[in-house]
Protein backbone atom coordinates (compact mmCIF):
# COMPACT_ATOMS: atom_id res chain seq x y z
CA UNK A 1 0.00 0.00 0.00
CA UNK A 2 1.26 2.99 -0.87
CA UNK A 3 2.13 5.74 1.83
CA UNK A 4 -0.29 8.96 1.40
CA UNK A 5 1.49 12.08 0.17
CA UNK A 6 0.59 15.77 1.04
CA UNK A 7 -1.24 17.36 -2.20
CA UNK A 8 1.93 19.68 -3.32
CA UNK A 9 4.46 16.83 -3.41
CA UNK A 10 4.41 16.49 -6.79
CA UNK A 11 4.53 20.69 -7.53
CA UNK A 12 7.50 20.92 -5.32
CA UNK A 13 9.04 17.91 -6.73
CA UNK A 14 8.20 19.64 -10.28
CA UNK A 15 10.03 22.48 -9.40
CA UNK A 16 12.74 21.17 -8.16
CA UNK A 17 13.35 19.19 -11.18
CA UNK A 18 13.01 22.29 -13.31
CA UNK A 19 16.23 23.78 -11.78
CA UNK A 20 19.16 23.04 -13.95
CA UNK A 21 21.43 20.22 -12.37
CA UNK A 22 18.99 19.21 -9.73
CA UNK A 23 18.44 15.33 -9.72
CA UNK A 24 15.43 13.64 -7.47
CA UNK A 25 13.91 10.46 -6.52
CA UNK A 26 11.15 9.67 -4.68
CA UNK A 27 11.31 7.15 -2.02
CA UNK A 28 8.16 8.32 0.01
CA UNK A 29 6.27 5.05 -0.77
CA UNK A 30 8.67 3.84 2.03
CA UNK A 31 6.62 5.47 4.90
CA UNK A 32 8.02 4.19 8.13
CA UNK A 33 9.38 7.92 8.95
CA UNK A 34 11.43 8.10 6.20
CA UNK A 35 11.94 11.30 4.47
CA UNK A 36 10.36 11.87 1.02
CA UNK A 37 12.42 12.97 -1.54
CA UNK A 38 16.25 12.75 -2.18
CA UNK A 39 17.56 15.61 -4.00
CA UNK A 40 20.86 15.62 -5.61
CA UNK A 41 22.59 19.30 -6.81
CA UNK A 42 26.19 20.45 -7.68
CA UNK A 43 27.93 17.81 -5.48
CA UNK A 44 25.22 18.05 -2.40
CA UNK A 45 22.64 15.48 -1.50
CA UNK A 46 19.70 16.56 0.73
CA UNK A 47 16.75 14.79 2.00
CA UNK A 48 13.68 15.87 1.91
CA UNK A 49 10.41 16.02 3.94
CA UNK A 50 7.36 18.03 1.84
CA UNK A 51 4.69 18.88 4.19
CA UNK A 52 1.04 20.91 3.73
CA UNK A 53 1.36 24.62 4.57
CA UNK A 54 0.61 23.70 7.92
CA UNK A 55 1.68 19.83 8.09
CA UNK A 56 3.25 18.62 11.10
CA UNK A 57 5.91 15.62 11.46
CA UNK A 58 4.16 12.59 12.62
CA UNK A 59 5.65 10.36 14.82
CA UNK A 60 7.22 8.28 13.08
CA UNK A 61 8.75 11.05 11.54
CA UNK A 62 9.81 13.04 14.38
CA UNK A 63 11.88 9.62 15.25
CA UNK A 64 13.21 9.12 11.94
CA UNK A 65 14.69 12.57 12.18
CA UNK A 66 15.52 12.86 15.97
CA UNK A 67 17.85 9.54 14.84
CA UNK A 68 19.10 10.44 11.42
CA UNK A 69 22.79 11.61 12.02
CA UNK A 70 23.58 12.88 8.32
CA UNK A 71 22.65 16.56 7.53
CA UNK A 72 19.41 17.19 8.64
CA UNK A 73 16.19 16.52 6.50
CA UNK A 74 14.69 19.74 4.54
CA UNK A 75 10.95 20.55 5.00
CA UNK A 76 9.63 22.03 2.12
CA UNK A 77 6.37 23.54 2.15
CA UNK A 78 6.06 25.30 -1.49
CA UNK A 79 7.44 25.65 -4.78
CA UNK A 80 9.07 29.38 -3.10
CA UNK A 81 10.77 26.72 -0.49
CA UNK A 82 12.09 24.77 -3.19
CA UNK A 83 13.62 27.60 -4.84
CA UNK A 84 15.46 28.81 -1.67
CA UNK A 85 17.22 25.52 -1.10
CA UNK A 86 18.81 25.87 -5.01
CA UNK A 87 19.36 29.34 -4.15
CA UNK A 88 20.73 28.81 -0.63
CA UNK A 89 22.50 25.66 -2.01
CA UNK A 90 24.38 27.92 -4.84
CA UNK A 91 25.02 30.21 -1.95
CA UNK A 92 26.06 28.24 0.24
CA UNK A 93 28.96 26.71 -2.53
CA UNK A 94 29.80 29.93 -3.58
CA UNK A 95 31.14 30.70 -0.60
CA UNK A 96 32.29 27.15 0.85
CA UNK A 97 32.98 25.38 -2.08
CA UNK A 98 36.08 25.99 -3.27
CA UNK A 99 37.57 25.53 0.77
CA UNK A 100 35.46 22.41 1.11
CA UNK A 101 36.55 20.76 -2.52
CA UNK A 102 40.10 21.71 -1.55
CA UNK A 103 40.13 19.78 2.11
CA UNK A 104 38.15 16.95 0.51
CA UNK A 105 40.53 16.33 -1.98
CA UNK A 106 43.65 16.79 -0.36
CA UNK A 107 46.08 14.48 0.19
CA UNK A 108 47.03 13.47 3.71
CA UNK A 109 51.04 13.34 4.41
Amino acid sequence: MAKRVDQNHQEIVRALRDHPGVSLFSIASLGKGIPDVVVGYRGVTILVEIKARTGKLNAQQTLWHFRWHGSPVVILRSVKDADHLVTNIDAHLKHFGVALSQTLTAETP
